[in-house]
């Protein structure tokens, strides 16, 4: 059996500074062990409900982290949310909520999410290296869904820091 580390460039991140967002949401207590349970259903529902209620949708569905540290079992809050330009009649499964604009490192990983273990690791050893903190919360932002070709899958990943 072959191993391999995912390398990332050493100045892979970009620090910047998001823009607050209005999103259709999708809110749940998770682990890294249950996150599975959430693809792909959720997010289709959010884009049929979006449509159902005739919203504009401004951005890709983005799955949004606070509280999580790494550990397999460990609870964290997870939001998956549609970003939309206003709220509109009130959903029967979702919720309307307003996301705050938040300082991060960003990172573009174009490839398979099961090279997301190793992809947060180099992430992290970079960041810490780089001689910042993380602040708890993590962003993925799927540009790009393709479950026929998963490496052509394109995913922003946001930490954000202190």
């Amino acid at each position: 059996m072959t191993t391999s580390q995912l390398t990332i460039s050493s100045k892979a991140f970009k620090i910047k500074e998001t823009e607050t967002f209005t999103g259709l949401s999708f809110a749940t207590q998770a682990t890294l062990q249950t996150l599975s349970r959430h693809v792909p259903d959720v997010a289709n529902n959010l884009y049929a409900e979006a449509t159902r209620l005739g919203l504009d949708i401004t951005g890709p569905i983005q799955w949004i982290y606070t509280g999580i540290n790494g550990d397999e079992t460990n609870e964290f809050q997870l939001a998956i949310v549609l970003p939309i330009s206003q709220t509109g009649n009130q959903s029967d499964s979702f919720s309307y909520q307003s996301f705050p604009a938040f300082r991060c490192a960003s990172y573009s990983h174009t490839g398979l999410w099961s090279d997301f273990g190793e992809l947060y690791n180099a992430l992290f050893f970079q960041l810490y290296r780089d001689c910042y903190q993380n602040d708890g919360c993590v962003r993925e932002i799927y540009s790009v869904v393709d479950f026929e070709n998963p490496e052509n899958c394109v995913t922003e990943v946001q930490i954000g820091l202190v």
